[in-house]
């Protein structure tokens, strides 16, 4: 229990519905060695709590008329070498041993599970300061700690499980700390985060059922060990009282006649061994049904999306406003929305240097305005868009002059102050919807959830506004979708119920971070009108992060061009994309399709966008810039106005758009 176990399976990247009640015991029984380990464990139990009713004889009655005898039929398993009951004192002695494990686990779970979560979660500080708890609690050897709390309190079972406990409570937070951090980085985490559901719920709602399989293996490996412990002190002759009976006591005794009459040690030498590995094969069995193993993926029948035809409608591309949200409370207040100014976001690279990956980014965003966020994957795209709300992951160091929401500067604001904002003031979409809805709980689960923290409804009207929210994204048939769970819709009803999340809060700005990479383009056209007809009947600001300008051209007013970190190109959708003034633009635009022309090849840019370590020095798109010159490697290039709301970092807009006038 005290060293530092790796999960087997990481708990993160599960799909589907977790198994029922039925479906556990079905599970577990139909399975011989688990459906044995499992009748052995109910034995041992209840023999031991019954053992006075159940026991043929009185455990301590000595009979030296009958000393080391065999099996028979008035004693079954035997007598020991003071003509004692082998069978009720085998009885007798399962019940110390249970107990005493059971006491050690549950204070290692009640210590190290709490602390392993805020330390996995909370990350920073937290985690520095628990993980070196943990680490000291490695350095104490556990035994020989049991052992001398033994001497000091002789017969003392409570006290030594108790303090085998605290010992092992290390190794049961650092294992509980990495399971946490593998399903932090979990997108449905972040969708939690961002929709302002509190620590509190996060932690407890959608990262302890996940990992809570792999505690329960950890719990049963706990109980065997404390198995163990238990019986090694009585066969020293420490811990228990001598006058009881107990397995390691029992198996001390054998030790002494195993010449003379070895039958003895296998009734206790059985019945530990036995209950060890009921333990362990108990554990492996839930670790088997545990969400991302194989096992349970082959038990698992997760039933099909039927039924639910006509669920997703579809609807004309533009349908008439109507008054479902009142528009935004900063619509026609003077100065942007969002200000964003000099966002610089950098990772740890080799040797431990930082590493920039999001380099002094700039741009506002007015209230009803769609700002597209546009460039090659890589770019820093996402990273930038994730600062606003501060998710960016734990690893990442977040500068900038100033990223201003409204009336709240959010660079220097708390953990708490900027919580409160997300779902509430700012909503974020991901990239991928299956992996932002949490696979264990239902549609119309996860939807009441943010509903009712951010209004603080009742369940029932949680669950009125939840069926006018999917309705207002395009979901006929919403009562039967919110029973439904994330595997039993289609992509786009996916999306479209993340959508929907995301706006339960009535935001402001919504992120919506390539929320059309994974679908076909009949169901990006819908998404994409479904994003522009919301933005205009509520009110609010929305910055589209896309790879694809003519997601810009459909969508958005203004536009900023990214490439290796950097804004490269900033301006009105209709001038950038009309006459770009940085060769970047132009060759993204020049890779699209245009139509005219069936069977051309498409252009495009040579070589990709640069690791942050390989970034030159100079202008970054140099190496792939057909109209590269040496003043290029002159230096870092600047944005320069190139017209009136419009800058380019190019040395040579002038030439570009004399050229693409021409």
């Amino acid at each position: 229990m005290t060293g530092d176990p790796v999960p087997s399976a990481s708990p993160a990247h599960h799909a589907g519905r977790g198994p029922t009640s039925r479906a556990w015991a079905s599970a577990l029984l139909g399975s011989p060695a688990s459906a044995g380990s499992l009748a052995w464990l109910l034995i041992v139990i209840v023999v031991s709590a019954f053992a006075a009713q159940l026991a043929p004889s009185n455990p301590l009655q000595q009979n030296l008329g009958a000393i080391s005898q065999g099996p028979s039929l008035h004693h079954l398993l035997g007598t020991d070498e003071l003509g004692r009951d082998v069978l009720s004192r085998l009885m007798f002695g399962g019940g110390t041993l249970l107990w005493g494990s059971a006491e050690a686990t549950l204070v290692a779970f009640l210590l190290g599970v709490p602390a392993g979560l805020l330390a996995g979660y909370a990350g920073g500080m937290w985690d520095r300061l628990l993980s070196w708890l943990a680490d000291l609690s490695f350095a104490l050897p556990a035994f020989i700690v049991v052992v001398a709390l033994a001497v000091i309190y002789p017969q003392n079972v409570a006290i030594l499980m108790g303090a085998l406990g605290v010992i092992s409570a290390g190794g049961v937070l650092r294992f509980t700390r990495n399971l946490t951090r593998a399903v932090r980085s979990e997108l449905y985490v972040d969708a939690a985060r961002i929709s302002g559901l509190h620590r509190r719920q996060i932690l407890a709602r959608h990262i302890l059922p996940v990992i809570a399989p792999q505690l329960v293996v950890q719990a049963c490996l706990g109980m065997s060990v404390g198995v163990i412990v238990l019986a090694s002190l009585s066969f020293l002759g420490l811990g228990t009282n001598p006058e009881n009976p107990n397995w390691g006591q029992m198996i001390y005794d054998a030790s002494q006649q195993v010449t003379t009459h070895p039958w003895l040690m296998v009734p206790s030498g059985a019945a530990l061994v036995l209950t060890i590995m009921a333990l362990n094969i108990a554990g492996s069995s839930v670790r088997d049904l545990a969400p991302g193993t194989a096992p349970f993926a082959a038990r698992q029948q997760q039933p099909r999306a039927t039924g639910v035809r006509g669920v997703l409608r579809l609807r004309p591309r533009r349908r008439a406003a109507g008054p479902l949200a009142a528009p935004s409370a900063w619509a026609g207040k003077s100065g942007p929305l969002l200000e964003l100014r000099d966002l610089t976001v950098a990772f740890p690279g080799p040797a431990g240097l930082p590493q920039l990956v999001v380099d002094h980014v700039s741009f506002d965003v007015a209230a009803g305005e769609a700002f597209g966020l546009v460039g090659e994957s890589g770019c820093g795209k996402t990273l930038s868009v994730l600062a606003i709300p501060a998710l960016v992951p734990a690893t990442g160091t977040v500068s900038a002059r100033s990223i201003r929401f409204a009336d709240t500067e959010l660079a220097r604001a708390s953990e708490r102050a900027v919580s409160r904002l997300r779902g509430s003031e700012i909503g974020y979409i991901s990239q991928d919807p299956m992996a932002a809805l949490d696979p264990s709980f239902t549609i119309g689960s996860q939807l009441r959830q943010v509903i009712r923290r951010q209004s603080g409804c009742s369940r029932q009207d949680a669950r009125t506004r939840s069926v006018q929210a999917l309705g207002e994204v395009g979901i006929a048939d919403a009562a039967t979708t919110m029973k439904l769970y994330p595997h039993q819709v289609s992509g786009g009803m996916a999306q479209r119920i993340a959508i929907a999340r995301a706006l339960a809060g009535e935001p402001r700005l919504l992120i919506a971070d390539e929320p059309t990479t994974a679908l076909d383009v009949t169901v990006q056209a819908e998404i994409l009108d479904l994003l522009r007809e919301l933005k205009e009947r509520r009110g609010m600001a929305l910055i589209l992060v896309t790879h694809d300008l003519a997601v810009v051209a459909d969508s958005c007013e203004r536009v900023a061009v990214m490439y290796a970190g950097q804004i490269v190109e900033q301006g009105s959708a209709e001038d950038v994309l009309a006459a770009p003034r940085h060769p970047y633009t132009l060759g993204l635009l020049s890779s699209m399709p245009d139509g005219t022309t069936p069977g051309a090849s498409l252009a495009a840019i040579p070589g990709t966008v640069p690791a942050p370590q390989d970034r030159p020095a100079w202008c970054r798109f140099e190496p792939r810039c057909p109209m590269a010159a040496s003043d290029c490697r002159d230096g870092a290039v600047g944005l320069t106005a190139v017209g009136p709301g419009r800058v380019s970092r190019c040395l040579h807009s002038a030439e570009l758009a004399e050229a693409t006038s021409s």
